[in-house]
């Protein structure tokens, strides 16, 4: 919805839309903007001081579902007025929370409490509304900036910013069971003349404001109101503004102008295999790579002109502008491919081996049985060639197909990918020379169509094209619920687990700088890999000059243990491809009904013994430890 020109403030006609339950978004004279994203108990209303600049305070109520902001001394009383009388007559009460700019410290102060966040809540009756402000209260001091965490206030005064008078008398108050609460906010995001605005320090308080905000609404809506939401969340907006219509356009195009893992996955595999073995394990590999089909500087300046910074909803800023800084990071590795800089880049990016993984991937290398013969080559014997395993993933596909015939994802064969198989552009590619245990086909099956591509297909559904292309960070949680399909279907293997092991083994030496044939020969002669498989596993962390990504395989994979035991729900999981960080930010979009129900569940999650097994993990805490120590493998 475009906001329409202001007129001569038409209240009839907002009363109207607010009355049939329409969302209203106006420009109000001066500058000012309304914005009701449907019936609400709550308003969030700003006045812009008479005097002086307040760059960044009004955009502390436009990440709201409900705010006015008024400005250059606008009388917008008559509106707020109407508005408070027809919400109080659908909900029984009504709250209105002005928001305004503290005086900045004195910087006189100690230093530290100079840069500490501080609120004043205000109200002329605060025990009329003891639940919803203690709720205020509790919340506004969890937020913190600078590690400081905020200083808050109860103070019963006009609850008017200290330059004007209350927008509403007392008497209209009375009369129509509406409440003010006011909320002074010391001015952090700006500098002591207002002119000039942090952004960085506007976003961290915007962010914690907004949840202490809902969180007080959601009270004062269950304590005194007729109506009886669930989650605090419900209190946020289900409108979505153009810009974020925009900014995801342009951030789903940028992405799917290239496919990462190809362009950093070597097209000679197999002839840089033979050479290495013929000259007896020693050096490191020529590896070609596919030419990249774009210009690089180009994309970066059209993803710096997207204009992030217009997206009033602060959960959305975040997860779209997490995106925007991943994308530069996966552009600068493009062009520092097959460089030095490469691996320097790849740490930000994906991480590097911490202590607790690393000791987790050595204590599973000890406990699994070592592998003396080439696993990989030895398995050829019961194995199934690329075109019988091709058929098998059609016929998955054709499975899900029936629950969601929008599903497009095909197969492909192909004769210039390193892996055995992998997910790209939610396509399922199978290398032509591979050959597949048929112990673990259907575990694969899980692992890449169940997951990759189940996940890739439900965020199609959604509203956004970053669930399908991928939030930041990603990768993770995405292995490891693959990896925990593959144990649920009771297809995962030994020797899996060492080669995921040896992944995380491999990535640290590489970020403690050995060398290629060094890193081969640890896993060949410390851990007793086969000559191929050693060579496979140090091939793609050495990849485009050093890809850190194969350590995320186990730490998800312990992730997801660690976020069943605390009963995480799981639908959160499959609504697209997320990172464990924005579980909470997709639940509070699908309590806002922002995002959709996926289409797709997983078949390895509906057989019985994938439900026996995930029962043990969240009953009796068993981490991945406990599976290979006690047996249950």
């Amino acid at each position: 919805m475009k906001d329409r020109e202001p007129t001569d403030l038409p209240i009839e006609e907002i009363v109207s839309d607010l009355k049939a339950n329409r969302a209203v978004r106006r420009k109000l004279p001066e500058g000012g903007r309304i914005h009701i994203d449907r019936q609400l108990p709550f308003l969030c209303l700003y006045r812009k001081p008479p005097h002086g600049a307040d760059v960044g305070t009004k955009r502390l109520v436009e990440s709201e579902a409900s705010y006015i902001t008024v400005m250059d001394g606008a009388d917008l009383s008559p509106l707020v007025e109407a508005i408070a009388e027809t919400m109080s007559e659908i909900f029984g009460g009504f709250l209105i929370l002005e928001l305004w700019a503290l005086s900045p410290k004195n910087r006189n102060v100690d230093e530290e409490e100079a840069h500490r966040p501080l609120f004043r809540i205000r109200a002329q009756r605060p025990e009329e509304l003891l639940s919803t402000v203690e709720t205020l209260r509790t919340w506004l001091g969890r937020v913190s900036l600078h590690r400081l965490k905020a200083e808050v206030f109860i103070e019963k005064e006009s609850p008017a910013p200290p330059f004007f008078e209350p927008i509403l008398s007392r008497e209209f108050l009375q009369r129509h069971s509406t409440h003010i609460v006011g909320l002074g906010v010391s001015p952090l995001y700006r500098d002591a003349a207002g002119e000039t605005l942090f952004p960085l320090e506007l976003y961290a308080l915007r962010r914690g404001i907004s949840k202490a905000l809902k969180k007080a609404f959601f009270r004062f809506t269950v304590d005194m109101t007729r109506s009886c939401p669930t989650h605090y969340a419900m209190m946020g907006r289900r409108f979505v503004t153009k810009a974020v219509w925009e900014v995801d356009s342009a951030l789903a195009e940028i992405e799917d102008a290239f496919d990462f893992l190809l362009q950093v996955t070597p097209v000679n595999t197999e002839e840089a295999w033979r050479r290495f073995r013929a000259e007896g394990f020693r050096g490191t590999p020529r590896f070609l790579y596919r030419p990249r089909p774009f210009d690089i500087a180009r994309m970066k300046r059209r993803l710096f002109d997207i204009p992030v910074a217009k997206i009033e909803d602060p959960t959305l800023f975040e997860l779209f502008g997490q995106k925007v800084v991943e994308l530069d990071r996966k552009l600068t590795l493009l062009f520092d491919r097959d460089t030095p800089n490469f691996l320097y880049g790849s740490i930000p990016t994906y991480g590097r081996v911490e202590e607790d993984l690393l000791k987790t991937a050595r204590r599973m290398l000890e406990l699994l049985p070592h592998e003396k013969k080439d696993v990989e080559a030895d398995a050829r014997e019961d194995a199934v060639d690329a075109e019988t395993f091709a058929k098998r993933a059609e016929e998955e596909i054709a499975y899900y197909k029936t629950f969601y015939p929008q599903m497009r994802s095909r197969v492909e064969i192909r004769d210039d990918i390193v892996a055995g198989a992998m997910v790209s552009g939610g396509n399922f590619l199978i290398s032509r020379s591979a050959h597949f245990p048929k112990k673990r086909i259907e575990a694969l099956l899980h692992h890449e169509i169940g997951t990759h591509v189940l996940t890739y297909t439900n965020g199609l559904a959604q509203p956004f094209r970053q669930l399908h292309t991928g939030l930041s960070g990603y990768d993770e949680m995405q292995e490891g619920i693959a990896v925990l399909s593959e144990y649920l279907s009771g297809g995962i293997s030994k020797a899996r687990l060492r080669v995921l092991a040896a992944r995380v083994i491999a990535v640290h030496l590489l970020c403690e700088g050995r060398p290629f044939d060094e890193v081969f020969s640890v896993l060949r002669e410390e851990y007793d890999f086969g000559e191929k498989s050693a060579f496979t596993i140090t091939t793609r962390v050495f990849r485009g000059g050093g890809l850190t990504k194969d350590a995320v395989y186990l730490r998800g994979l312990i992730g997801i243990f660690d976020y069943l035991h605390e009963e995480g729900p799981l639908e959160p999981l499959f609504v697209g491809k997320i990172a464990a960080e924005h579980i909470p930010l997709i639940e509070e979009l699908q309590y806002r009904e922002i995002l959709e129900k996926p289409p797709l569940w997983p078949r390895w999650l509906e057989t019985p013994e994938a439900k026996r097994r995930l029962r043990e993990i969240r009953e009796s805490r068993l981490t991945l430890l406990d599976l290979i120590e006690k047996g249950y493998l």
